[in-house]
């Protein structure tokens, strides 16, 4: 029988925060399922938020709602994924271009 080495908390985070990223692309921009609830993207409120948001710049994002955020390093969402904000989360990065969510 092989022993078993579960994966390092550190590794398994990074693979729950791609997996969320890669969810939350796969759906339609432009679709008729907005995220339910807030998300407060530099102190400014979001209700029950849709589609992309730029930045440009430092982000302080707090998100309320029942989808995760996607981070872009550009200003239209279509540029290389920085990360993911999931619900009930909240966070502060040094230089984000775009938040999508959906």
């Amino acid at each position: 029988m092989r022993p078993t080495h579960p994966l390092p908390t550190a590794a398994l985070a990074v693979l729950a925060a791609l997996v969320t990223a890669a969810a939350v692309v796969l759906v339609l921009p432009g679709s008729a399922w907005a995220a339910k609830g807030a998300l407060w993207i530099n102190g400014r409120r979001h209700h029950n938020p849709s589609g992309c948001y730029t930045v440009m710049g430092p982000l302080s994002a707090i998100n309320r709602t029942n989808t995760a955020a996607v981070l872009y390093k550009g200003d239209r969402c279509n540029h290389r994924i920085l990360g993911a904000l999931g619900p009930a989360q909240r966070n502060t990065w040094e230089f984000v271009g775009s938040v999508s969510i959906d």
